[in-house]
């Protein structure tokens, strides 16, 4: 009986690491206003949803255009998240297209939404954060 419980104990760790953590650690925040990176970006984007999906990335739900996202974000070496923070953390450049064409991809998972977006479900606290306060910038 012991033996299962340890191995319960185990699953629900992984599990638990598995939801918290949707990106490799190693992952750094992807560069603003730099064409390479949105290139890189934009050929991930094409890759994955080429390969991996049967209909458009906007046609997804919010959770899973979110994991669409960051599966772009990581196959270029770059984190989600990271970016949304280092984003929020600075100001959004509008006359760049570049920047504003990075901003439109980390703000894809509620945006143009086919399906309700409940950000609560969708965004961590932090993030939420963090897009709030690149919406606000984007609206001045």
């Amino acid at each position: 009986m012991l033996k299962y419980i340890k191995n319960f104990v185990l699953l629900a760790t992984a599990l638990w690491l598995a939801a918290c953590g949707n990106e490799p650690t190693e992952l750094v925040a992807a560069p603003f206003g730099e064409r390479a990176a949105l290139e890189s970006l934009a050929d991930s984007y094409t890759l994955i949803s080429d390969k991996r999906l049967s209909v458009s990335p906007m046609s997804l739900n919010g959770k899973d255009r979110k994991k669409f996202v960051i599966r772009v974000f990581a196959s270029s070496g770059y984190s989600y998240t990271k970016t949304l923070r280092k984003m929020a953390e600075k100001s959004v450049d509008k006359p760049n297209k570049l920047y504003i064409d990075m901003t439109e991809l980390v703000l894809m998972p509620h945006r143009n939404p086919r399906f309700p977006v409940d950000l609560k479900a969708l965004y961590s606290i932090e993030e939420r954060q963090y897009i709030a306060v690149i919406e606000r910038q984007l609206s001045m």
